[in-house]
């Protein structure tokens, strides 16, 4: 129990890496609140320690009333995995100002959102973890412009907050997933799915459960001398 007692919260995980990160969590024994804009995770209901709330985390006011509810039902948080994300593909030159801007505000500003909201808490009480949701696509991949930018964003952010935390005992790190079997990665088309697996080393696609693993070892003490890390869960691609 890597997580006993401890108090977690997993933005999007209502599916995908965030459910397979949030069911993980709770059966290492911490209690896991996700907060998601669309609806419940699959095991809500079923476990009091797993609850799920419908939270726009790219909407301050909306996460800052989740957890001030959350700090009075169950206490501070110790525990910060921002993983809600989407896509809106199509090459630079043909994606419009909208979907661009739309992929910018909820990956990244609604992980900048959750980070501020919740660090007076953890700089308060002297200790905390927040582990951020990149991607390999940070290093740039055609036809993703928009979230290629704001998943790069994302590891800029992390390492600066691991600079600016480290002094009061808050570990910032950042998961970068490769090909990863979610719903997001449906929508890719057939050939370019092909083309990424013929890519990675390890020959096949990644598991939400590869990623979640990932994410439990940098939210538990045994990485407890890591920070300001982007670790890339990727089958070798970007070798």
């Amino acid at each position: 129990m890597l997580l006993e007692n401890r108090i977690a919260i997993v933005t999007g995980g209502a599916q995908g890496i965030g459910a397979a990160t949030a069911s993980l969590l709770r059966s290492e024994g911490a209690l896991v609140e996700v907060w998601d804009a669309a609806a419940g995770h699959p095991e809500t209901g079923k476990d009091e320690g797993l609850t799920s709330h419908r939270v726009d985390v790219s909407d301050s006011s909306k996460v800052e009333a989740a957890l001030e509810e959350l700090v009075s039902r169950l206490g501070v948080p110790d525990i910060l995995i921002n993983n809600a994300g989407i896509i809106a593909d199509d090459f630079a030159s043909k994606l419009s100002v909208e979907d661009g801007e739309r992929v910018l505000k909820v990956n990244l500003s609604g992980t900048c959102i959750p980070c501020k909201a919740l660090i007076p808490h953890l700089r308060e009480r002297g200790s905390g973890v927040i582990t951020n949701t990149s991607s390999i696509s940070a290093l740039g991949n055609r036809g993703q412009a928009n979230y290629a930018a704001s998943k790069a964003g994302v590891i800029g952010l992390s390492r600066t907050l691991s600079q600016e935390l480290a002094g009061d005992g808050i570990r910032v790190n950042c998961v970068a997933p490769g090909a990863i079997e979610t719903s997001m990665f449906d929508e890719v088309p057939e050939k370019v799915k092909e083309k990424f697996l013929q890519r990675i080393p390890l020959g096949r696609l990644g598991t939400p459960e590869d990623v979640a693993r990932l994410h439990l070892f940098l939210a538990s003490d045994e990485a407890s001398y890591m920070t300001g890390q982007t670790v890339f869960c990727d089958g070798g691609i970007t070798l």
